[in-house]
């Protein structure tokens, strides 16, 4: 394959030097050492916390957790769905997710010290709503 999605393929193959196993509900998500002390520039998650979190307690339990992940003034992607109980993952495989509604997700972040920089909210058509319906960036407060 040739063209500018095959050049940024290869941009990002050599860029990525690794990929470390996360578990966000554990105080210390990642190994010890597995970041610079300051911590990481950003953090994204795409439809995972909600998805490994069978509640909103355990929704901000995970925030807070990578939390400390980010150095101060770090950034947070996070991307998902607002109201949804499972993702399609494919044809009869539901994936089960905390449903979550806008403020839902505005105050998991304000309580875990993290301060909304942006919130994007999409409406799909019925038709498409298996993917992204919602879009927030925050940045670390503390």
């Amino acid at each position: 394959h040739t063209g500018p999605w095959a050049d940024k393929a290869s941009q990002l193959r050599s860029r990525v030097t690794d990929i470390l196993p996360i578990d966000v509900h554990r105080q210390q998500p990642l190994a010890s050492g597995a970041l610079p002390p300051t911590g990481a520039d950003c953090l994204v998650s795409c439809f995972c916390l909600e998805s490994v979190s069978p509640d909103v307690a355990s929704f901000n339990r995970a925030l807070g957790n990578i939390s400390t992940l980010l150095r101060l003034g770090g950034h947070l992607l996070l991307i998902g769905a607002l109201g949804e109980s499972f993702y399609l993952g494919g044809p009869g495989l539901q994936i089960p997710v905390v449903p979550l509604d806008e403020a839902q997700v505005c105050n998991s972040l304000k309580a875990t010290g993290f301060a909304l920089v942006q919130l994007s909210v999409y409406t799909l058509p019925p038709d498409m709503r298996v993917g992204v319906k919602y879009h927030y960036s925050c940045e670390k407060e503390f």
